[in-house]
């Protein structure tokens, strides 16, 4: 590359140009220009420097295509060159394996007529048995430890430790471990005390069920009032009081009611308005009452009516 930017000084010297009017006429920057002469073509990206080549070659003219055709080939050859000197570095190289003489153990026993002298191929084994007849000594000393320590045993609570009598101690022999397992079974269950029954509650829990959409209100122990609300087929509301329970079931309404589990029945009227009194012993009070239609309301002829006249017609 710097001999296609020496090729393209050597012409523009040769025609007696200055870069000052190479720039004039390219506007291409003065630095731009005396880097291409230099040889050094990274200073923009490729595209860049190319079209500066062939415009720079053409004004001193040299033929700018060849000369980027053979900038473009160099630089080929240059990265061909560098990769392949990078891939004889970074392979293997094919050295001679390492011969390795035949090692001999020798054994020393007690008497020298047995000695023996094996031949091994493997250069370590020496130091590799070495190291298995360690571990197989500390094997064998743990195992000793162990068994001399012994299984640590778990202290007992008072409670689980049950002691059964025998009367007669020559009977321990011929009695069976099945009768003496029944024993010690009766005289644990003697000892349990029957749990306590659970504290009886005094609150009257009533649920409703309702067939078709009915409107109810609740009175709760004559004080506690659930105002009236429109409850629907799959609903099942409960409520809880003390001592009772005052229902107001508005007309068209079907309700199944259960006071404790049982069943009290089912209740509602058509075309009447159904109060219940609810206690502990059931339905106490029970009554009807048809509703009253609402009144009319007086009309006034417009006859009779008196006429305000304004004020200022007259």
């Amino acid at each position: 590359m710097k001999e296609i930017g020496a090729e393209i000084q050597q012409a523009r010297l040769a025609k007696g140009i200055k870069l000052e009017e190479i720039v004039h006429h390219t506007h291409i920057q003065l630095a731009h220009l005396q880097k291409i002469e230099d040889g050094q073509f990274d200073f923009l990206p490729r595209p860049y420097v190319t079209a500066f080549i062939k415009t720079f070659a053409q004004n001193v003219g040299l033929n700018g295509e060849a000369l980027v055709n053979r900038w473009h080939e160099q630089e080929q050859t240059e990265t061909l060159r560098l990769q392949q000197q990078q891939r004889l570095e970074t392979e293997p190289q094919n050295l001679p394996k390492r011969q390795t003489p035949a090692t001999l153990i020798s054994l020393k026993p007690k008497t020298p007529e047995t000695a023996v002298a094996l031949p091994l191929a493997f250069p370590y084994l020496k130091e590799v048995l070495l190291g298995l007849g360690m571990l197989l000594v500390m094997a064998v000393i743990v195992f000793f430890v162990s068994r001399a320590g012994g299984p640590e045993t778990e202290a007992l609570p008072d409670d689980a430790i049950k002691t059964v009598k025998i009367e007669d101690p020559a009977q321990l022999q011929e009695a069976p471990i099945e009768q003496l397992a029944e024993k010690q079974q009766q005289a644990t269950e003697q000892k349990l005390e029957p749990a306590a029954p659970p504290p009886a509650t005094n609150e009257l829990i009533l649920q409703a069920q309702f067939a078709v959409p009915t409107r109810l209100r609740i009175v709760r122990d004559g004080r506690d009032t659930v105002r009236s609300t429109l409850y629907r087929v799959d609903q099942t509301p409960s409520w809880t009081a003390k001592e009772q329970f005052n229902l107001r079931i508005t007309p068209g309404g079907a309700v199944t009611l259960t006071l404790a589990g049982k069943n009290l029945g089912k209740f509602g009227l058509a075309g009447q308005i159904e109060y219940l009194t609810i206690t502990a012993a059931g339905v106490t009070n029970r009554r009807a009452v048809t509703p009253q239609p609402p009144k009319p309301r007086d009309i006034v002829p417009l006859d009779n009516m008196p006429i305000r006249r304004p004020q200022g017609l007259d």
